[in-house]
């Protein structure tokens, strides 16, 4: 069997073991001077001031932050599509509100406006998107929805790093938007995440919930000190970014540009080989303004199986995202509603390896791998 091609394959070069040693040089550890660093180009890529980036430990601690500054709480109720990974619902029950779920669109995998539009209730505090795979969803219908019914928008853009929309890239416009740098994702932090807030008061409440409540720690630990004399003035946990960590993300940041245009290529790439296949569904993008974290493509006709066991002896690892939230254990009870793409999709969905820099015979033997099982008869079922 040759060498396996993992779906996911982080860059960590010497320029990252570079910007580590010289952090663990510094001796501050915790949040300091490296995290604000760090805030500090997230806002210059987005094009915000640089006070409304708030880095946080993971994604989850930043949705999670993100939708009790938005005001949820006990008693409301949070719509979000079902096809998601579970940190978004997890998110939503850590602040005490029920998770609502919704279906999604054919064309993009994002969440139906229509659909979401059936579920809103008096206790409808929000509505929680994904931008699946990169690929916008309908923000344009989140955002009318979001006005006709009084609903803040959290938008999980955990996907979505670099993605531009009308060229505004998501973050920088809005109501509050979620990043994540975890090990997988475009940029990593080993493990990290953002939220951009609209206003100073939402940032100011972000550094209170992001360190355990206390009201000075922010601006004293960023400049790698603390301070003695402080109070407790919220609600708050523990999910601050260490200096540590933000350097890993300082250094991917710088080359996110890079990262971005080298994992278009090898999607136009795939988009090109598998678009001739008989049945098989590529993305409906050119990737032109679409900073993609996965490439999913969809197997109909229950062939999916048979295509991943073809593909495991050629080394091609493959993944499938998402198992539908609604399907899970402790969420099973969840209000949902007509769920009919989303059962259909998560059939059919399932994600090629695509990594930042990406090696070409690695892209050649994917495309060899799937193309392959589709000319050689197994594709249609012969055996």
């Amino acid at each position: 069997m040759p060498p396996a091609i993992p779906v996911f394959q982080p860059v960590i070069q010497a320029d990252t073991l570079r910007h580590l040693s010289e952090a663990f040089e510094v001796g501050w550890l915790g949040m300091g001077a490296g995290t604000k660093a760090f805030e500090e180009l997230i806002a210059s890529y987005l094009g915000v001031g640089p006070a409304r980036v708030v880095a946080t430990n993971t994604g989850t601690s930043a949705l999670h932050i993100a939708l009790v500054t938005a005001g949820v709480g006990p008693g409301d109720e949070v719509i979000t599509p079902s096809f998601n990974y579970v940190a978004d619902h997890q998110a939503i029950r850590m602040t005490g509100a029920e998770v609502v779920m919704c279906d999604i669109r054919e064309d993009n995998l994002g969440i139906d406006c229509d659909k979401a539009e059936a579920l809103v209730t008096k206790r409808t505090r929000a509505i929680l998107p994904l931008h699946f795979a990169g690929v916008p969803c309908d923000q344009d219908g989140v955002y009318r929805l979001a006005e006709r019914r009084r609903l803040r928008v959290v938008e999980d853009a955990c996907h979505a790093f670099g993605t531009t929309i009308k060229g505004r890239k998501i973050g920088s416009y809005g109501d509050i938007c979620c990043f994540s740098f975890d090990p997988v994702k475009i940029i990593t932090c080993v493990d990290g995440g953002c939220v951009v807030a609209r206003t100073e008061e939402e940032c100011r409440r972000l550094h209170h919930l992001r360190l355990l409540g206390v009201d000075k720690d922010t601006t004293v630990r960023y400049q790698n000190q603390r301070a003695w004399d402080y109070d407790v003035v919220d609600m708050g946990f523990r999910y601050h970014l260490t200096n540590i960590l933000a350097s890993v993300g300082v250094s991917q940041i710088r080359r996110v540009g890079e990262f971005i245009e080298s994992r278009r290529q090898v999607c136009r790439a795939y988009n090109a080989a598998f678009s001739r296949l008989d049945g098989v569904r590529v993305p409906a993008t050119d990737f032109a303004n679409v900073s993609p974290f996965i490439y999913s493509l969809r197997i109909p006709g229950g062939r999916r199986e048979a295509l991943i066991e073809h593909l495991r002896p050629r080394g091609v690892e493959v993944g499938i995202h998402f198992v539908p939230v609604h399907k899970h254990t402790y969420f099973a009870s969840a209000r949902r509603g007509d769920m009919a793409v989303t059962e259909r999709v998560v059939q059919e969905v399932m994600t090629l390896p695509l990594h930042s820099n990406m090696r070409p015979e690695f892209v050649d033997r994917v495309i060899e791998g799937v193309t392959g099982f589709f000319s050689g008869g197994a594709g249609r079922g012969e055996a």
